[in-house]
């Protein structure tokens, strides 16, 4: 089944009892634009779940996920798009009695949305920075600047520092 744009998807937790303790999840969901318009994705593709949700011996709930898809963050240095896929592996138990529990992983009406879950996991997963492999034709200096690496940048100190250097020498 694909959810497109759907902002929850509820699952009937009683529906445990009668699938001998598990709720197989095999589903892809399409995010809505309006998901990712304030981080730095621009793009996100489908996502593939795969998982389920068990009930345990002592009333709690596992909920293990296999998330799959890719997003499209710019690049660092160029700003071009990169694609960058994502595999998650999600292990929660919920407890309903619990009462410190994250908002997302509350069980109302004995039903779990696990939308905000998926959506959590994806944020958290976003890289501070990408860069793009296909950067043999982009400028890396100018009039005035040059993009240095971890290393030059190491090597090359501000020569007004050297007589602070020298005093901390001596």
């Amino acid at each position: 089944m694909v959810y497109e744009g759907e902002r929850s998807i509820k699952i009937d937790l009683s529906q445990v009892l009668y699938n001998d303790n598990e709720i197989v999840i095999n589903d892809t969901f399409t995010f809505d634009s309006s998901y990712y318009e304030k981080t730095d994705i621009r793009f996100l593709s489908d996502i593939k779940v795969v998982g389920s949700i068990c009930l345990l011996e002592d009333e709690t709930y596992s909920l293990r996920l296999n998330i799959k898809g890719s997003m499209t963050l710019p690049c660092a240095i160029t700003l071009n798009d990169v694609d960058y896929p994502f595999n998650i592996e999600v292990d929660e138990i919920i407890d309903q009695n619990d009462e410190e529990n994250e908002e997302y992983l509350k069980i109302i009406n004995n039903t779990i949305d696990i939308m905000p879950i998926i959506w959590q996991n994806i944020v958290v997963e976003i890289p501070l920075k990408v860069v793009s492999s296909n950067l043999d034709n982009t400028t890396l200096e100018g009039d005035g600047w040059k993009l240095l690496t971890e290393e030059e940048k190491t090597k090359e100190l501000d020569p007004r520092l050297d007589k602070l250097r020298d005093l901390l020498d001596n």
